[in-house]
């Protein structure tokens, strides 16, 4: 049987940009045997390739020495008919000097500057780049990765699995997750544009006083803040294994896992977070979503990474917390 490799060991964010060009992968690919390496941050996700002939191989998402030495290995024995580089880190770009495979690539390009070199472009079958020294013109990343996957340009349906295996603490708790917004707190977003833990709070409070509930998540750690959370609130502690939820409109889940946070965002009515792994995925979902970015956000992330999604709205984070909240409620 031949075989292809997809190269995307990355964040969960910039998996979920790449998803369509996977899917469009697969649907061309259907009689090969697949590879695809996600990070050590994505393999919770590995539950979408839940397919007979896809693989699942784990590498670091900043490469160390072995793994460099693990995939030059794998692509030299192995045989690849095909290996799309989806993930541009640069020591992929070598691997077609030791391959007779074809390679496919997302190249990047920063003003009078190239990833990869000139001589290393020269060796991939098909390419596509990234222009950021365009500053608001260029094709988003979900585009140009399917520029290099679809070679009939054919709008596949998603094959891929969106049932992941959820834990016993989340199944035995869905009964209390009725019509609900999801809201992520990311501490270092909030807290670097003027806003106190109670301001935060005070929007939780005015969005299910619309008649909401909220589900609540916050960065994944032990901080002062997801403290608060858990005193303040109803909550389900997935670290612990152990929940308090009483009549509250607000419940908190603490440091919930991948595939159960997949799961709670499919089954949200909309998704309120900083721009990132939540809009993301829940784009993929096909949910309303309230994407929020910093103020000093660079203007191509706007082309790279917003998602194709009819029911997407934006608002750039700033200090005027009474004017933002009421532009939220506004998005609901």
């Amino acid at each position: 049987m031949k075989k292809i490799l997809i190269l995307k060991n990355d964040r969960v964010g910039d998996f979920f940009n790449s998803i369509k060009g996977i899917n469009s992968i697969i649907n061309e690919h259907k009689n090969y045997e697949t590879t695809i390496v996600l990070s050590n941050y994505s393999k919770e996700l590995s539950f979408l390739f839940d397919f007979k002939n896809i693989k699942i191989e784990i590498l670091n998402f900043d490469l160390n020495y072995r793994d460099k030495l693990y995939i030059s290995k794998k692509v030299i024995f192995e045989k690849f008919e095909k290996v799309f580089i989806l993930a541009p880190k640069n020591f992929y770009f070598y691997l077609p000097l030791i391959s007779k495979s074809k390679f496919f690539a997302i190249c990047i390009k920063e003003k009078n500057k190239i990833r990869p070199f000139k001589f290393l472009i020269k060796k991939l079958h098909l390419y596509a780049i990234n222009d950021r020294s365009f500053k608001k013109f260029g094709e988003s990343i979900e585009n140009l990765i399917e520029k290099i996957s679809n070679k009939n340009n054919i709008n596949y349906p998603n094959i891929l699995n969106n049932n992941p295996k959820i834990s016993n603490l989340l199944n035995y708790n869905l009964i209390h997750l009725k019509k609900f917004v999801h809201v992520h707190y990311k501490h270092s977003l909030f807290k670097k544009n003027g806003w106190k833990l109670n301001d935060f709070v005070d929007l939780l409070l005015k969005i299910s006083s619309k008649g909401y509930q909220v589900i609540l998540t916050s960065d994944f750690c032990n901080s002062y803040y997801n403290d608060f959370f858990l005193k303040k609130f109803s909550f389900i502690n997935f670290e612990t294994n152990s929940k308090f939820v009483d009549d509250s409109s607000i419940i908190y889940l603490h440091n919930i896992t991948i595939s159960d946070l997949f799961k709670v965002i499919d089954l949200s009515n909309q998704v309120l977070a900083p721009h990132g792994t939540m809009t993301v995925m829940a784009s993929y979902l096909k949910k309303k979503v309230i994407d929020i970015y910093d103020i000093t956000v660079r203007i191509n992330s706007f082309r790279e990474y917003k998602p194709t999604n009819k029911n997407y709205s934006f608002l750039i984070l700033k200090n005027n917390t009474e004017k933002i909240k009421k532009k939220i409620i506004n998005f609901l």
